[in-house]
């Protein structure tokens, strides 16, 4: 690796990468999604018509919960944790 490499790679990582803004982003998101999971598998009942229909189809609840997440766009995920979570949003 070049000097001039490794100065970009420390540069970016020590103010983009790791700064603060983006870690407390990432913390957020991973908070969302964890509860998004957590809600869904403790009450599958919260899950769409079709998904609960795959899990009495034999598939895995915690993959099909896995799925819908992962199909999430970041501002639904967000809406739905609203929906899930704040009692002055309509379900």
């Amino acid at each position: 690796m070049t000097c001039c490499n490794v100065e970009l790679k420390r540069y970016l990582f020590d103010n983009f990468y790791r700064n603060y803004r983006v870690v407390r982003m990432a913390t957020k998101a991973k908070r969302t999604i964890n509860a998004l999971f957590e809600a869904y598998v403790s009450v599958p009942m919260q899950l769409p018509n079709e998904l609960q229909e795959r899990i009495k189809n034999g598939e895995i609840l915690q993959r099909v919960v896995c799925d819908y997440i992962a199909g999430m766009t970041d501002r639904y995920a967000i809406q739905e944790y609203k929906r899930l979570y704040d009692p002055e949003e309509r379900a």
